[in-house]
């Protein structure tokens, strides 16, 4: 857990009898139980498509879907199928937020988000057995970004919109990488479970959505509890676009943090190879656009994010006058967040438009201007 308060929560139980539902819908042996189910849909189609960039993968299936129809139709059939409880008008307040607090996020992301989720060892398997995260790091990290830039662009997630078009590769992208793991045969399966499962895939969900969420707030961000709900309306759909089963795509705010809870305490498990994941993650990203923060800074913006106790496990340790550079950055970030409210419509949706041209200038610097030489085909 991040924090006290956190573990606090956790030990203290359900306090209504919803709560008492949630904690037994994700109790860790019903978990456990994910942890055996991966994507059949993505996985059928990848059965004997060749490794490749994901929009090569897509287009791929694409292809086989109109030639031969079944497998690769079922899956394009349920990423076309919107479903039910999916209202785009609703969540439109969630791709905004997101859109306009783009860099953040990524700092967040990047100093929370994913250096709290190397201390889940199980998941992490994958990045240490695949080197996806040893290797080349800056340019794996400016690729997710690209995956959320996407995401937020205009019409993003609807069907046929770039967003759409980018989580279906990434979801076939994680059928190869399953299938790589299986073909090379020294997966240890006993000790790590399946690789890319459900529980893994609805893990990555609340590192870009829960996660991304209470570290923005964590940095003096005020966001209200409408935004909220519309920034997890936002990730619901994209969770299902991206293979996570219904039964694991929480419903409310209040859902996703038992969620969050219950998942941290089954999974998490810090080993020297999360202190490694973490330290190269935030290593190779120092000094690089948007922010070109030192190393000593994005580790005391770590500390900050994820609480002493995760640090601590991790080894995350900085220099006395970066933390408080970056408690002097929470209250200016606080001061503006204010400034924000007061704004007028049209404001918020200029500040929207100018952080999104932003992060796609940031992306084409960190992607060496070609964003398709391993990543997705198309920048939003």
């Amino acid at each position: 857990m991040a924090t006290p308060a956190e573990l606090a929560r956790h030990r203290a139980g359900p306090r209504t009898p919803t709560e008492h539902i949630w904690f037994d819908r994700y109790a860790p042996h019903r978990l456990q139980a994910w942890r055996r189910v991966q994507d059949p849909l993505a996985d059928r189609c990848l059965a004997d498509i060749p490794f490749q960039r994901p929009a090569g993968l897509l287009d791929e299936v694409e292809r086989r879907a109109a030639a031969r129809g079944g497998v690769y139709r079922d899956f394009l059939d349920h990423c076309f199928t919107v479903p039910g409880w999916v209202d785009f008008e609703a969540m439109e307040l969630g791709r905004r937020m997101y859109r306009r607090h783009g860099a953040l996020q990524g700092l967040v992301l990047m100093c929370s988000s994913l250096v709290e989720g190397y201390a889940h060892n199980k998941p992490s398997q994958v990045l240490v057995a695949t080197g996806r995260l040893q290797k080349d790091v800056s340019r794996r990290i400016y690729e997710t970004g690209q995956m959320l830039h996407n995401i937020a662009a205009p019409e993003g997630l609807r069907p046929g919109g770039l967003g759409h078009r980018t989580l279906m590769e990434v979801r076939l992208l994680h059928a190869a990488v399953r299938r790589f793991l299986a073909e090379r045969g020294d997966w240890d399966e006993a000790r790590y479970d399946l690789p890319i499962n459900q529980e893994d895939m609805a893990g990555t969900v609340l590192e870009f959505d829960y996660m991304v969420v209470r570290g923005l707030k964590r940095l003096g961000l005020y966001i209200s509890a409408e935004e909220h709900r519309a920034m997890h309306y936002f990730w619901r759909y994209a969770g299902y676009l991206l293979g996570v089963d219904e039964a694991l795509l929480t419903s409310t705010v209040e859902e996703q943090e038992v969620l969050a809870l219950q998942l941290t305490a089954h999974l998490y498990e810090p080993t020297p190879d999360s202190e490694a994941l973490a330290k190269a993650l935030l290593r190779d990203m120092a000094n690089k656009p948007p922010f070109h923060l030192p190393y000593d800074v994005l580790l005391a913006f770590s500390r900050f994010l994820i609480g002493d106790a995760v640090a601590d496990d991790l080894r995350l340790h900085s220099k006395v006058s970066s933390a408080a550079a970056v408690r002097l950055v929470r209250a200016t970030l606080s001061a503006a967040s204010l400034g924000q409210r007061l704004l007028p419509e049209t404001a918020k949706r200029r500040l929207e438009d100018f952080n999104h041209g932003l992060g796609r200038r940031t992306l084409k610097v960190g992607l060496g201007g070609d964003p398709a030489r391993w990543g997705f085909k198309a920048l939003g």
